[in-house]
């Protein structure tokens, strides 16, 4: 880049708000995706006006925009594929209002969300949505994925969350959306339209959420299952009759896994186990707890355990936490690759794409692990792969494509909660169909450049 042009981005946010340097801008070439693609300079703005500047100068020459949070996402969203500025948001990480009583709080993008919850709990209120990557991810991440998690069976995803945005257009120009109401009918939702676009139509600078009391109880059970099928059906059957918190699965490899990476959790080897949070005053925790106990007996579930002691609460939790990382305890040879990982299918339809799932794992020979949020039907995978064999990428390639192809003929779709980016971009006019056209139009009128995050979602 220009030194000018440098020179002018450290009038706006100063110079020690701006990197430049190779090795600053090698560690903001990824994200924890596969991608990578160094930008030619990273800044850190302070405020809306300064990202109001910045993307004025980046406009007017036509420069390469790329938003960024915490980097955590696992589709390459966050890659600056063709260079430019990263705009780093972490540092717009201000806590600026807790309403309560609107039920709401105003944030900065840069707010991690563990530290808002943290923040929450000392007025007895939370903010729902809960990514594996709570302890690192932004706001403004969450927002831009619609990152969902654990709770979105009972509260939903960031989407049901979001009361109101300011976001900074490619021009600079700033638009104030939104409010603290709870409802409002006023024609096309221009809140909406920003949450999920992965940064492509503007950038989030301030956000308020809704946020809700925290219950007066909690509980966990654990219910191991001698076969996976019948783990699937129970999700079913535990829904027809109470919405819990949450409602996690771990298949046989997952569970392996985890005892490696965490012996003193001593899980049960079976070939699969179903998490349950539930919530709500003492007595409905009691009769929750009940219907969800009876109700994994009669679908062949034994040793049911359950409490809501808090310490005992987190050693439970604590393997399926550790799911996501201790997937390459597995095989210490083969590297865990995010791909076929974020696959959605209707409730009725998991105990389908887990058959098919073991299958299409057979049939290439690659080791596929299965977890995630069985409660809303949005299944996580664990590909294990020699990423140093080429023959195996390529099957790899083909095993996406047939895990894919499986969620779509069952009424699903290809992403939950992690977004395209690059990693699915190429996936979108076949789920998109016509609909691809008219998401174009739209970024061409929010971003007629083409400067904000190009190469993402297929655009």
């Amino acid at each position: 880049m220009e030194e000018v042009l440098v020179n002018k981005l450290a009038s706006i946010v100063g110079e020690e708000n701006v990197k430049n340097d190779i090795i600053d801008r090698y560690c903001y070439s990824v994200d924890a995706s596969i991608y990578r693609s160094i930008p030619d300079v990273v800044v850190f703005p302070l405020s809306t006006e300064q990202v109001s500047k910045i993307l004025k100068l980046a406009n007017a020459n036509e420069l390469p925009v790329t938003p960024r949070g915490a980097g955590t996402g696992l589709c390459g969203g966050a890659v600056p594929l063709e260079g430019g500025i990263v705009l780093d948001l972490t540092k717009m990480n201000k806590i600026l209002e807790i309403d309560l009583d609107n039920f709401c709080v105003r944030v900065e993008p840069g707010v991690i969300q563990n530290q808002l919850n943290q923040e929450l709990k000392k007025h007895g209120f939370f903010f729902p949505p809960t990514p594996g990557s709570k302890k690192m991810c932004t706001i403004g991440g969450m927002i831009s994925t619609n990152a969902g998690g654990m709770t979105a069976v009972k509260y939903g995803v960031t989407r049901n969350f979001v009361l109101s945005l300011k976001v900074v257009l490619a021009s600079g120009e700033v638009l104030d959306l939104g409010g603290k109401t709870l409802k409002r009918s006023l024609g096309l939702d221009l809140i909406q339209l920003f949450v999920g676009a992965e940064g492509t139509l503007g950038v989030i600078t301030e956000a308020l959420l809704r946020i809700i009391p925290l219950p007066e109880e909690t509980a966990v059970i654990v219910a191991p299952f001698g076969d996976i099928s019948d783990a699937a059906k129970t999700v079913n059957s535990v829904l027809s009759c109470t919405i819990p918190t949450a409602i996690e699965i771990m298949d046989s490899g997952i569970i392996k896994a985890v005892n490696s990476y965490i012996p003193e959790l001593n899980l049960p080897e079976v070939d699969a186990v179903l998490y349950f949070e539930v919530g709500g005053t003492r007595e409905e925790v009691k009769k929750q707890i009940e219907l969800i106990v009876e109700t994994c007996k009669s679908n062949k579930s034994r040793n049911v355990q359950w409490t809501s002691d808090p310490t005992e609460k987190q050693m439970l939790w604590q393997g399926r936490e550790a799911a996501g990382g201790a997937i390459m305890n597995l095989d210490k040879r083969l590297v865990r690759v995010y791909e076929a990982e974020d696959v959605c299918v209707p409730i009725s339809k998991i105990p389908e794409m887990v058959k098919r799932f073991q299958e299409i794992s057979k049939k290439y020979g690659i080791p596929v692990c299965l977890y995630g949020h069985a409660g809303d039907g949005n299944i996580h995978s664990g590909v294990l792969i020699d990423v140093r064999n080429q023959e195996e990428w390529g099957k790899l390639k083909n095993l996406t494509r047939e895990v894919y192809e499986t969620a779509m003929s069952l009424g699903g779709n290809i992403s939950a909660e992690h977004g395209i980016g690059v990693l699915r971009a190429e996936w979108m006019e076949r789920i998109q169909g016509a609909g691809l056209e008219y998401i174009k139009r739209i970024k061409k009128v929010f971003d007629p450049k083409g400067i904000l995050n190009p190469g993402k979602l297929g655009m």
